[in-house]
């Protein structure tokens, strides 16, 4: 029985149906195959479902939903993708991704695109020079080393200027010096012609000193008999010429004035009556200009006190009142401001 069973052939009603990929049976019928002709039923229907070739065999149902599940690759996404599979097998030589020409020219594929070239890299900053770090704050107590002290003034007689030698010419023994120091020219001059040469200065027409840019003096108490200098400074605007003229008096002396040569001499002579005590014989309102009339002493004479202190001109015309306050309001205000 089992022989007979074994040696019967098997009618294609015995074979085991074979499934596509959407799961319809395909027919074994030869006349299926062949398309609908026109006019007939269903021949606008496009088939949904195509059989497979034999030789395809069956497919696995699972297999065939996991692969719709994944979501589709775009093409550069499977060349990644290539990338990792090669990658992740060890031992395994990558192909190369460059074609050969020929092959590239059989396959009727396009020649890989040149890589662009490197961009450069941007110019970089020059380096700047770092800061100096901070100087320490010297110690407490620490005294800087005083200032270097000034050489004297480098002073040289005047010779071979034809101006200086007419008026040494002219006033012969009351002018007792000419020196220039610093490209300035200095004139010394007894008191009783100082007037007279500058009325020459003033007057002359190659001098032609029309302004008088400043008039001061100068305290020498070393000098007995001759503790003041009176200094003035004189331009000529023709001439583009400056010169100094100075004269010598003693302590307790007059000067003449000049302020009728020159009127701006004038506020000029008054400062140095204030601030020296030197008086000014002439002169048409001799008195203080700075300081109250009644001050006393002059500032600028070399024994005056720098220091602060009260004298005898506070005490007369400043009143000192004493306040009697409460300091705790001043430290509620002073809170408020913080």
């Amino acid at each position: 029985m089992a022989d007979e069973i074994k040696d019967t052939p098997e009618g294609p009603e015995d074979k085991p149906e074979q499934t596509s990929r959407e799961g319809v049976r395909p027919s074994t019928d030869p006349s299926a195959a062949e398309p609908l002709k026109t006019g007939e039923v269903g021949a606008d229907v496009p088939e949904k479902a195509q059989p497979l070739p034999p030789e395809a065999g069956t497919v696995d149902p699972a297999a065939e939903a996991e692969a719709r599940a994944k979501p589709e690759l775009a093409p550069g996404d499977e060349v990644k993708t290539e990338a990792k599979v090669e990658n992740a097998l060890p031992g395994v030589e990558k192909p190369s991704k460059t074609p050969s020409v020929e092959g590239a020219s059989d396959a009727g594929a396009e020649p890989p695109a040149a890589t662009p070239p490197p961009r450069p890299a941007p110019p970089r900053a020059p380096a700047t020079e770092k800061a100096a770090p901070p100087k320490a704050a010297p110690a407490a107590g620490h005294k800087p080393p005083p200032p270097a002290k000034k050489g004297p003034s480098i002073t040289a007689d005047i010779t071979g200027d034809p101006f200086i030698d007419k008026i040494k010419q002219r006033f012969g023994g009351a002018v007792t010096e000419t020196v220039a120091t610093l490209g300035q020219q200095i004139i010394r001059v007894q008191k009783a012609s100082y007037v007279e040469l500058c009325r020459f200065l003033h007057d002359d027409e190659e001098a032609s000193f029309d302004m008088c840019t400043d008039l001061t003096a100068i305290h020498w108490p070393e000098r007995a008999g001759e503790e003041f200098d009176v200094v003035v400074l004189l331009y000529s605007v023709s001439k583009n010429r400056r010169l100094r003229v100075k004269t010598a008096v003693a302590d307790a002396e007059t000067c003449p004035s000049v302020a009728h040569i020159w009127t701006g001499a004038d506020w000029m002579e008054r400062e140095v009556y204030d601030m020296f005590g030197i008086r000014f014989d002439g002169h048409p309102d001799l008195r203080r200009i700075l300081l109250p009339s009644d001050w006393p002493g002059h500032p600028l004479r070399k024994e005056y006190p720098i220091e602060y202190r009260d004298n005898e001109w506070t005490d007369k015309h400043i009143e000192y009142r004493e306040i009697d306050y409460d300091t705790s309001l001043i430290d509620v205000k002073y809170a408020e401001r913080r």
